[in-house]
């Protein structure tokens, strides 16, 4: 009789390790899908600010970028949007400037990514 309460107590002692260890597999196969997901809308929102960086005239920024973008080329499922706000640049302002910014959405991700610049005339 000892021998199979021993027996007894080690299968509920594995069990509850595979539990855990199941447990511990889903958890980590979450976090990498959603870590995957994070890093392609970071590229995504890194790759549209370099494009604006390298518009080819300042008053062109807005007219060229401003969209909002529904399954980019090869990325399906993400959303980016790319607004600007120009501060002064009026006659009688002393600055000129413009605001880029970049959001990234996808249904995997918890909040969008998003990324702002600013660029000055050239």
């Amino acid at each position: 009789g000892l021998s199979l309460i021993e027996v007894l107590v080690s299968m509920v002692i594995l069990a509850g390790v595979l539990l855990a260890m199941a447990r511990f597999g889903a958890a980590l196969a979450h976090t990498s899908g959603t870590a995957r997901i994070t890093a392609t809308a970071a590229q995504l929102v890194a790759d549209r600010l370099e494009t604006v960086k390298t518009a080819p005239s300042y008053a062109a920024i807005e007219s060229l970028y401003v969209a909002m973008e529904s399954n980019p080329t090869g990325y399906s499922g993400y959303t980016r949007n790319t607004a600007v706000l120009r501060i002064g640049g009026e006659p009688t302002d002393s600055i000129d400037y413009k605001i880029v910014t970049v959001e990234v959405t996808h249904a995997g991700l918890d909040r969008a990514v998003r990324k702002s610049t600013v660029i000055a005339p050239f």
